[in-house]
């Protein structure tokens, strides 16, 4: 009688034992949030795969810069008689096969290929106020120079606001714009030393100055 209690309890132990574990199983594979609960799938032996996107933004990156006589200043050196029509610009037919050097080089760590863009002050003055009109200051450019490039007859007047000056200049390193630039001078213009600043911007080909 007794052997057969010791039996029973030693069933009921191992029965609760057993019970425990499977609980203890289930606790470990199951996620509590707030209320409720979900059971996570155990997968064993299997391989499982998802998909997820994977995105970059490259902005345009514009490098230009002035060839050394550009950088220097436009010069029209000295006139000692008047009227004078298209004074050239010192470097407008100094470098090789009679081209300019006066230019704008894109740099091949551009990403883009780029639109040039001028504008003047205004008009060319003395620290007297003497003024030469900014009319008469004029400029052509080309991706290529030679004797006859950029054209000689064909310039165009500087103005006071951007326009452009050069288009979809390549960004590969070989990327170059050209310039040539003549003043004309009217008779009787008071004698002095005149200037004012000429400026250049590079903007992404299509893109408004």
């Amino acid at each position: 009688m007794v052997q057969k209690r010791i039996w029973n309890w030693y069933n009921v132990v191992l029965v609760l034992v057993l019970v425990a574990a499977v609980i203890l199983i289930i606790l470990q594979n199951t996620v509590i949030t707030g209320n409720a609960s979900k059971v996570l799938s155990s997968i064993t032996g299997y391989a499982t795969e998802g998909n997820t996107t994977s995105n970059v933004t490259i902005t345009s990156y514009l490098s230009i810069a002035f060839c050394q006589n550009l950088s220097e200043g436009i010069w029209f050196g000295e006139i000692a008689s008047l009227p004078v029509t298209n004074q050239n610009g010192t470097h407008n037919a100094d470098g090789t096969s009679g081209g300019t050097t006066y230019c704008l080089n894109v740099s091949e760590d551009s990403n883009t290929n780029v639109d040039f863009c001028i504008k003047a002050s205004g008009d060319m003055e003395t620290m007297g106020g003497d003024a030469i009109g900014l009319g008469n200051e004029t400029y052509n450019n080309a991706t290529s120079t030679d004797a006859n490039t950029p054209d000689w007859g064909t310039e165009v007047a500087l103005t006071t606001s951007y326009v452009k000056s050069g288009y979809n200049v390549a960004s590969d390193g070989t990327g170059v714009n050209y310039y040539r630039f003549w003043l004309d001078v009217p008779g009787a213009q008071p004698a002095g030393t005149y200037n004012n600043t000429v400026s250049f911007k590079g903007v992404n080909t299509g893109v408004s100055c």
